[in-house]
């Protein structure tokens, strides 16, 4: 596990906090950076060319494993969340992200962003295999 392994797509079912309000809470069990992909397949990408990318949290909300996938506002919303809870690394951390608000479309005709606050709370440090034994 890493908090940014290579990357590989994600097999676990998606959180869907399509509506405000709605809210996940589990353990993070894996945490990878990917170049972000449009319906197509194609990179996303930026407007001097670089490509965008998107974090894919893997959680174990209660037994069930699933995937986060983290962009845009959530993005802040969870670093200020490790800022306030001192937190370094993600991986073993209990969190909570909720859809809050819909904010201003930045554009018209685009759709309004959706808001987030998160929670994080530090979890057992992690044991390699050898220290077991």
């Amino acid at each position: 596990m890493s908090d940014d392994f290579l990357a590989q797509g994600s097999s676990l079912p998606a959180v869907k906090l399509a509506s405000v309000g709605d809210a996940v809470t589990g353990k993070v069990i894996n945490a990878r950076k990917l170049e972000d992909r449009e319906m197509d397949g194609e990179i996303r990408r930026w407007s001097n060319g670089d490509p965008k990318h998107v974090w894919v949290f893997d959680l174990d909300v209660d037994g069930t494993q699933q995937s986060l996938w983290v962009r845009g506002q959530m993005v802040t919303a969870i670093r200020d969340a490790a800022n306030a809870a001192k937190i370094s690394s993600l991986l073993g951390c209990k969190l909570t992200v909720k859809h809050t608000a819909l904010g201003e479309p930045k554009q018209k005709g685009f759709n309004a962003p959706k808001l987030y606050k998160a929670k994080l709370e530090p979890g057992a440090p992690a044991v390699a295999a050898d220290d077991i034994w």
